[in-house]
């Protein structure tokens, strides 16, 4: 441990600056140590800081002094810049008292307190004290994801944690936030005993988690099909007006059959809609009875289909650690929504019931949470999470589902366009790389840890670097992660400049078969 700096005054109990002695390197993001300011005389009890900011200051070069007036004549105040120094301003995380509880700073550091850069293994050490008691913790299921960056010292979220309390994993495209959550399900399904995940997988990219015992099907194989029939979408797609009178007949109509568990097709609804019509309509109702008639005779079809036999969740998931409920097969967004509703009410009812018994745990992994819990007021292009209520029973599992041991992991490249009513539920965040100013303050606003010198770090973070902090993290405060990648999401193999190559290839032999047919 070396000396870097002195402190300068004006600073409190939550935050430090420090002026860079000249031989000394210092970066943002690093951590450095002060000693407690009311540690008796020949004692250190480091205290952990985090710089944030560091700016250099030259007397001569500031408005008014000699420095811009000899810059405005093209000549350097060589002079000056032997008076410029570096301040570095630091975040005060905390310190490990004399009875091992990590608390923060009751007072202020003392102006003049020298600061210290600690070596590799000081500060190994420092973390090691702080994070070692929550490790042997019986109650925990630790999963290694990655290491502290800089540091040669593994870093492990507790699943346990995450079950009860949820997490919310947000991050730019291409920053590896779904690198991260795979890599996390695929250590996980490597331990004993196997947790049990549902993943809601919109892009078909963790078809590779089969090779750990995952199974993968499509997500109306979980959906009896009237299920997937919400009334007042059946009537836009037919062209009805559900507040009319022929949309609201079918709306009713479709809620009967739903009700009384029939089997959804053409020849049902048309005899629900004249069975409940005497009822709803007090004239015109033949001339409407003869439009509905008419537009399920023409789309009917293809709205209800051949019914099925659903598979059962539940079964589904005691048999398999992960079901993989695949989105990708087709683009109805609707359905998709009605499908997870669907699943997690049922999932809900199931864990409710078997509280008692302590036999059943899962935690759902929800892939681009904007498009199913968005945030109101804000428009979302696709689908209609409102109209299917979707949005409402995400919203109403997370904040009951924990107590039922019922965890989910939110997913999403905007932040600012998922309610803040569920960011806020989240109690572990893991945050990659963040550049849009209302993506960073919906984290930092909402987040039960966030601040805003967060903003300070997260647009710095690398490809498959995380701000990770809240219950499942053996750490009390945000601390920078390098996830350990072994497994990436099921993507395009190639990049687009192979693809054209390739594309270019098949565009001259189709070419020459239309020659040689001429």
């Amino acid at each position: 441990m070396r000396q870097i700096g002195y402190v300068l005054s004006g600073c409190n109990q939550n935050r430090v600056s420090f002026v860079v002695m000249e031989d000394a390197e210092v970066y943002v993001n690093g951590y450095y140590f002060i000693n407690h300011p009311l540690s008796p005389v020949g004692e250190f009890n480091p205290v952990l800081l985090r710089v944030h900011k560091i700016t250099p200051y030259n007397p001569e070069m500031t408005v008014g002094s000699f420095g811009p007036i000899a810059g405005k004549k093209g000549e350097k105040a060589y002079y000056g810049k032997k008076l410029e120094y570096l301040v570095a301003w630091a975040e005060v995380l905390g310190y490990i008292s004399w009875d091992g509880k990590w608390r923060r700073l009751e007072c202020s550091p003392n102006t003049w307190d020298s600061v210290y850069e600690p070596n590799q293994e000081e500060l190994k050490g420092f973390f090691l004290k702080l994070s070692g008691r929550r490790l042997i913790d019986r109650t925990d299921f630790p999963v290694k994801i990655g290491r502290h960056r800089g540091l040669d010292m593994p870093f492990y979220l507790d699943l346990n944690a995450i079950a009860k309390g949820h997490m919310f994993v947000a991050g730019m495209t291409r920053s590896g936030k779904s690198t991260f959550v795979l890599n996390l399900m695929a250590r996980s399904l490597e331990q004993e005993p196997k947790p049990r995940f549902i993943v809601f997988d919109r892009r078909c990219e963790y078809s590779l988690l089969t090779k750990y015992g995952a199974v993968m099907l499509p997500y109306f194989r979980f959906v009896p099909r009237a299920e997937l029939v919400s009334p007042e979408l059946v009537a836009s797609r037919l062209g009805l007006d559900p507040r009319r009178s022929d949309g609201r007949l079918l709306c009713e109509a479709l809620n009967s059959i739903r009700a009384e568990g029939l089997e959804l097709t053409v020849k049902n609804v048309l005899r629900k809609c004249v069975e409940i019509s005497p009822y709803l309509l007090s004239r015109g109702r033949d001339s409407v009875l003869a439009k509905i008639r008419w537009v399920l005779d023409k789309r009917g079809s293809q709205l209800f289909g051949i019914e099925h036999k659903p598979l059962n969740i539940i079964e589904t998931v005691y048999r398999n650690p992960a079901v993989i409920v695949d989105f990708s097969v087709d683009a109805n967004i609707e359905d998709q929504q009605l499908a997870a509703k669907y699943i997690i009410r049922n999932v809900m009812h199931y864990a409710v019931e078997h509280r008692r018994a302590g036999d059943f745990a899962v935690i759902f992994v929800i892939e681009e949470a904007q498009y199913f819990i968005p945030e109101r007021g804000l428009k979302i292009e696709v689908g209609s999470p409102e109209k299917t209520g979707v949005d409402k029973q995400i919203i109403e599992a997370i904040s009951q589902a924990g107590g039922y041991n019922v965890g989910f992991i939110l997913v999403t490249q905007r932040p600012a366009y998922v309610s803040k009513s569920v960011i806020s539920q989240c109690n572990t965040i893991a945050a990659f790389r963040l550049m849009a100013g209302n993506d960073q303050e919906a984290i930092i606003k909402y987040s039960e840890y966030g601040s805003e010198r967060m903003a300070d770090y997260l647009p710095g973070l690398a490809d498959h670097e995380a701000l990770i902090w809240g219950m499942a993290s053996p750490v009390p405060f945000p601390v920078t992660v390098e996830v350990d990648v072994r497994d990436y999401p099921a993507k395009t193999s190639v990049v687009a400049k192979v693809a054209w190559e390739r594309m270019g290839l098949v565009g001259r032999s189709t070419e020459d078969e239309v020659k040689e047919v001429a």
